[in-house]
């Protein structure tokens, strides 16, 4: 409250006033009048004039002077606010329509049925499916086969088959593959067998005016069958096949294949397959398939004709 009030009187002198400390820890403000090494004479605005001994001034200590603020520059008047035009509506156009990337997968599946009543009473069911799928340098199909057949009661065909062939592009005209199968055939006496083996194809030839594409396949092939006379067969053999898609016009296309299997251990025995379809739409997604199937086996079971043919007729729905 002493050091306010001397501030205060000190300003009214218009000098600058010292604070002094003292030893008994009092203090008092007041202008310097005198100053000796014995004493201090002050002018305080509080107590007048007073005398201070200088032994008992602990220290002196001179404020900071108040600053003054600035003063603050004129607002400027504010400015006419000018109307603006609208800015001109632009038409976004439409983001682009992505183009759809090419099918993966794609499905056939065909159904078939044929009855005859008469002398003998015959029935025959046949059920196909195939999938496959692609992608980039990658291909796989997946091929599912059932047949049953009876005639005047007896079984004329019980025939079941699964394959799995994937194919690896190294250019635009050849590629490696692996086929790998499973099944059974109760009427050539087969209780199950599987194969495998690798190989390399390639694009024989190519006609696209004519939408003709002919491939060619080598390669090697393990076939182990267990029979139902109790005995296994073994076989070691190179395969070799072509096959074939052809679109020959717009209502009718056709494809096949025929597969050799000359055994590598007994060069005299040998193993054929052929299969070759007609596809005539019905519908968008809807075809009627005319199938022909010859094997061929040098070495059946015992009991066996060596040559089977068929003949089959079935619905297809593709998607």
């Amino acid at each position: 409250m002493v050091l306010a009030m001397a501030l205060l009187g000190s300003s009214a002198y218009g000098a600058e006033p010292t604070v002094f400390y003292l030893q008994n820890g009092d203090r008092i403000s007041g202008v310097i009048v005198q100053e000796s090494n014995d004493t201090i004479t002050i002018d305080s605005p509080v107590v007048g004039k007073v005398t201070l001994p200088s032994a008992k001034v602990q220290r002196r200590e001179v404020p900071a002077p108040v600053p003054v603020p600035a003063p603050a520059p004129p607002t400027p008047a504010p400015e006419k606010e000018t109307a603006k035009p609208a800015p001109a509506v632009v038409a976004t156009p439409p983001p682009p329509v992505k183009p759809k990337g090419p099918k993966l997968w794609n499905t056939d599946i065909q159904l078939g049925m044929n009855l005859r009543y008469g002398t003998a009473h015959s029935q025959e069911y046949i059920a196909t499916a195939k999938t496959t799928y692609g992608k980039g340098k990658f291909r796989e199909t997946l091929d599912y086969q059932f047949l049953y057949g009876n005639a005047g009661g007896i079984i004329s065909a019980n025939r079941m088959t699964g394959t799995s062939k994937s194919d690896y592009d190294l250019n635009s005209k050849l590629y490696l593959y692996n086929l790998a199968g499973a099944g059974y055939d109760e009427v050539q006496r087969i209780d199950r067998q599987y194969e495998i083996g690798p190989g390399l194809g390639f694009e024989t030839l190519n006609l696209p005016k004519s939408h003709f594409i002919l491939k060619t396949e080598l390669g090697f092939n393990f076939l182990k069958q267990y029979r139902t006379d109790q005995t296994e067969k073994i076989t070691y053999s190179a395969r070799i096949a072509e096959s074939f898609t052809w679109q020959i016009w717009d209502k009718l296309g056709a494809d096949a294949r025929i597969e050799f299997y000359p055994n590598l251990e007994d060069t005299g025995n040998y193993r054929l397959r052929m299969e070759s379809t007609l596809r005539y739409p019905l519908l968008k997604n809807l075809s009627l398939n005319l199938v022909v199937i010859d094997l061929y086996d040098t070495e059946p079971a015992a009991g066996v004709t060596k040559n089977d043919l068929q003949f089959r007729s079935a619905v297809g729905l593709k998607f």
